[in-house]
């Protein structure tokens, strides 16, 4: 058992938009593992080889009521540990969190959102009274949930396996960017909650084309269908993260619908050449195992994307007939640094562009500092961002002290370099992390418009 526990928070504010585009990945090619240890969990965990399951979990046809999920629970992963042994995993996660967890200032502090103590208590309690491997699992996963912050989770080496889960295997997938090759096809969520696909392989085994829409399955809406799926709390698969703003948490659930196909028999689709409405069989999808990236962000007509199977994070060009500039950036590892110092030079030096649009819909974060050199000549004054804290009481969720000397997290503006046309900045919840960081660090030049949801946050 693995936990991962936030000792500091960042304090800002962002917003996202809602374009797309997708990558495919032959199945057979993979990142070095140093190129993996080297890039954040939420990218590497995405592309550690991934097998299919060797047995089928469903055991009935028909939509399962939350007592036959909570019945799967246990079932799928058996007992698992002693009482003791969960309650002393159960007590340092969460003694953990109690002590250092730096987040409660918009979960305890500011707002009443959780009781942790409260939350710890009930939990606590059905864990001494017995629980099976995977119930106890997801206790830990919703205890999280409940915390609203994405870098802090907990898996279990058996329920949270890396594998490609089987039909009815009760476990719940939330997201979708990146590695999607359970669905094989990207999907995205519109105002009314409604789900377009906006790309997919050429031969999709449910024909599935760009400009179709997936309503739920079984016959009922998928935003109709999560709660329940929540509410009986299945474990929450891994590979992908929530948002911790009200837009980007519902957007990562609502776009979560070609994940969790395996818990259904059939799928509703309404496709957009005939408006036909059709009911497939989700079985045509079992064993699909290929790559398939999605970032929901479309094809620009004279801007590459970045190679990420070449470790290329940033791409750039001019949009075809215009002079507006166009970078993708999707993370701040690797060689991002340079990347990113390349793109903005290039488009103030050697170009005459009327403005930039930068792109961080999808964007894994990573050292948001690998910034400072681009950024040092977009801006021509010294800017203050954003900053740390950290608890400085253990018996205090709302205590924090700023952390890092005051000129850490200042913009390295350069006076002699300055970019001073409009600036439009992309946002949405696939970033996190620097993610979030670099583009309210972006926000700060005065040329700047944001455009979209908010990101991770």
């Amino acid at each position: 058992m693995k936990t991962k526990t936030l000792l500091t928070a960042i304090l800002m504010v962002c917003t996202t938009i809602l374009f797309c585009q997708v990558i495919k990945v032959p199945g057979d090619q993979y990142f070095s593992k140093e190129a993996l240890d080297a890039a954040p969990y939420f990218f590497s965990k995405q592309f550690r080889i991934k097998k299919a399951e060797a047995n089928s979990f469903r055991k009935k046809l028909g939509h399962y009521t939350k007592d036959d999920w909570v019945a799967a629970i246990d079932s799928t992963w058996g007992p698992g540990i002693s009482v003791d042994e969960k309650l002393a995993i159960f007590d340092y996660f969460t003694i953990m969190v109690d002590k250092y967890f730096a987040c409660f200032q918009s979960l305890e502090c500011d707002q009443a959102v959780i009781n942790w103590e409260s939350l710890v208590t009930s939990y606590r309690q059905e864990v001494e009274d017995t629980v099976s491997r995977g119930r106890f699992a997801a206790i830990l996963n919703y205890m999280c949930l409940a915390l609203k912050e994405a870098h802090t989770n907990v898996e279990n080496e058996y329920v949270h396996s890396n594998n490609i889960p089987n039909p009815g295997k009760p476990i719940i997938g939330v997201g979708g960017w990146g590695q999607n090759g359970h669905f094989l096809a990207a999907l995205t969520p519109l105002p009314d909650s409604s789900l377009i696909v906006y790309d997919a392989i050429p031969v999709h085994p449910l024909g599935l084309e760009a400009g179709d829409e997936v309503l739920g399955y079984d016959g009922i809406l998928w935003k109709d269908l999560y709660p329940e799926l929540l509410d009986a709390q299945l474990p929450i698969g891994g590979l992908f993260w929530w948002g911790s703003s009200e837009s980007a948490y519902l957007h990562s659930w609502l776009m979560s619908a070609g994940l969790n196909w395996h818990l259904f028999d059939t799928i509703d689709i309404v496709k957009y050449m005939s408006d036909d409405t059709l009911h497939l069989s989700t079985s045509v999808l079992e064993g699909q195992a290929e790559y398939f990236f999605c970032t929901e962000q479309l094809d620009i007509p004279g801007v590459p994307k970045p190679d990420i199977l070449n470790e290329e994070l940033f791409s750039y060009g001019i949009i075809d007939g215009t002079n507006i500039g166009y970078i993708y950036g999707w993370g701040w590892f690797w060689d991002a640094e340079d990347e990113f110092y390349e793109a903005i030079s290039e488009l103030m030096y050697n170009y005459e562009t009327s403005g930039l649009i930068i792109d961080f819909r999808l964007n894994y974060g990573g050292n948001m500092f690998l910034s400072n050199k681009g950024l040092e000549l977009l801006f021509n004054t010294q800017d203050t961002t954003i900053g740390f804290i950290s608890r400085n009481n253990p018996d205090d969720h709302c205590s924090w002290n700023i952390t890092g000397s005051p000129g850490t997290y200042v913009i390295p503006g350069n006076p002699f370099s300055y970019y001073d046309k409009p600036i439009a900045l992309l946002t949405g919840p696939g970033a996190l992390s620097s993610g979030d960081q670099v583009a309210l660090r972006i926000k700060f030049h005065p040329m700047t418009k944001v455009f979209g949801k908010s990101t991770t946050a």
